[in-house]
Order: structure tokens, then sequence, then C-alpha cells
């Protein structure tokens, strides 16, 4: 492990049996463990303002998921029909984490991430809670669809998949990408330092190239990959779960999901003025939410 210090955490890197799992440790021994995991197409170093405002609550460890940032498990676009693996993945590692990690753990995550804790929880009996920032949370019979044949053609047409296959993958240097992104509309809303945070481990040295971590396939594949039956694994959780949603037009909890979840028994905290990437436009509240979870 490598030290940057108390408010950007510690690198860490953890061979499973599928290859090398990368991310961020915020260590507290004693305090509580959280596990807390990102969106798709991001990595766990776009998340540390949120993780240094809960590094005196938490025990923390942000991994990286398969295909994003530095971690190595292999990431085959078009094998990935659901984000089930995330959540085996995760189990996985919380597994590999033992003894030296000891439950009861909290698991967190926002969007993708939030999903894949939820995967990942099933039939565990050392889950604390489960806290959910904007999860992807879409109607049961889109599931269903995403088993059928048409399922292929309809999906090429989503924009988000096609924005991420548009997207440019390489730059010359961190600078031209920093200056490029710094114009997008999309982080005009985040937080101070945030972007910088992302492109850390959002970018990286392969082939003697500066190219996204996540490559532009991998996160197209991830929008598509919608098989995973999430409204059964919130039925079936093993601990108290409480979700927070984005006021914003791109929230991914709308208001049919809100429903659900409450008919479902799990507490929905609704956050005014902020869109789906809440940890990066208001880490503090972000912050606020999670610890609301802790003693």
């Amino acid at each position: 492990m490598k030290s940057d210090g108390p408010s950007r955490g510690t690198r860490i890197a953890i061979e499973v049996d599928a290859g090398m799992v990368a991310g961020w440790r915020w260590r507290n021994d004693g305090a509580p463990r959280l596990l807390f995991c990102h969106a798709n197409g991001f990595c766990a170093s776009a998340y540390r303002r949120l993780f240094t405002a809960l590094a005196d609550r938490f025990d923390i460890i942000a991994p990286d998921l398969r295909g994003h940032g530095r971690t190595t498990l292999p990431a085959e676009p078009r094998r990935l029909k659901s984000w089930s693996v995330y959540g085996a993945d995760i189990r996985a590692l919380i597994d590999r984490l033992r003894p030296d990690w000891n439950p009861p753990y909290l698991l967190g995550g926002h969007s993708l991430g939030a999903v894949s804790v939820t995967l990942a929880a099933e039939g565990r009996s050392d889950i604390a809670g489960l806290m959910l920032i904007e999860p992807v949370a879409p109607p049961e019979i889109m599931t269903w669809i995403a088993g059928t044949p048409l399922w292929p053609l309809l999906s090429k047409r989503m924009p988000l998949v096609r924005g991420a296959l548009s997207r440019r993958a390489e730059w010359p240097d961190r600078d031209a990408a920093a200056a490029a992104y710094g114009r997008k509309r999309l982080f005009s809303a985040w937080a101070d330092g945030c972007l910088a945070d992302y492109l850390e481990d959002g970018l990286s040295e392969r082939a003697g190239a500066l190219r996204l971590s996540c490559e532009p396939a991998w996160e197209a594949a991830n929008y598509a990959a919608m098989r995973q039956d999430f409204w059964r694994a919130v039925r079936v959780r093993p601990a108290p779960m409480q979700v927070l949603a984005a006021d914003g037009r791109d929230t991914t909890v709308f208001l049919g999901a809100r429903a659900r979840f409450r008919r479902a028994g799990v507490e929905v905290k609704m956050l005014d003025g902020v869109g789906h990437l809440v940890p990066m436009e208001k880490p503090h509240a972000a912050a606020e939410f999670l610890a609301s979870a802790g003693p």
C-alpha cells in the first residue's frame, strides 16, 4: 500500500481469483466498515471529497469495479449481459478482505455501484445496511425485455449507449483532457476538485497513450446490460436499506421507483437542487446521507 496522506486515502490492490481489484482505503481502525462502489464510467478516486468527509466516521474501502480505474479483472463488452458480475466481484472482494477487515459491513454505492452492492448482499449474513445513492431502478419489465432477442436491437438505440460509444477515449496529456472536460456542461455543477479527482484514475497510460480507464465500449455495454433482477435483490435484502434520490431531470429513481421502494419498506430521501451525480455535485450532502447509517 502507498500512503498519500489522510485526506487523499491510501491506494490498495487486492488479488482475487479473476485478477486484481484496485481502489482506495480511508483507514480508521475500530470504526464501522463501509465498502462503497462507484457509477458506470467512473472510478473510486472520483469520490475522494465524499470519502474525506466520512473518514472520521468509517473505515472505508472503495474499489474500482471491473473495467474501471486500475482494476485488472477481464472486461469483455460482448460478454456482458447483466450487472450480476459486479455483485459476484464484490462478494469475492469482501471474502478476500476477511479476516483482516471484519464484519459487519455497511455497503454503499452510486448508480451502477448502488445496484451492484445490492446484488452482492443477497444471501449474506454479514451486512449491516445498504445505502444507495441514485440506484438505477428501472421497471421490472425492462429486465424481461433485456432477455429477449429484441434487446440487442433496442439497446443500440439508447442515447446513453450511443453517447458512450462516441466518447473520445485518448488524449495527448492530462492537461488537455482536463481542459476539454472542464468545458463540458456536465462538469460545471461539480464541486471544486472533483473533476481532478476523477481524472486521476479515470485516465491511464496504456501502450504509450493516455486513455480513459473505462473504455467507451465497456461503458456502453454496461448501459445495455439490464438482465439483473434488481427488484428481487431489494425484496430479499438481508439488512435495512435507504435510498437517496435526486430531484433533477436525470434522476434514475423516478416516481414509480420511489413508490416501489417504499412498498418494500425502504426509506427514500429526496435531495433538492441536484442531479444524478449527487456525490460529485454535493459530496457533503451525500456524506451526510451515508453517515446517517452510522452509530
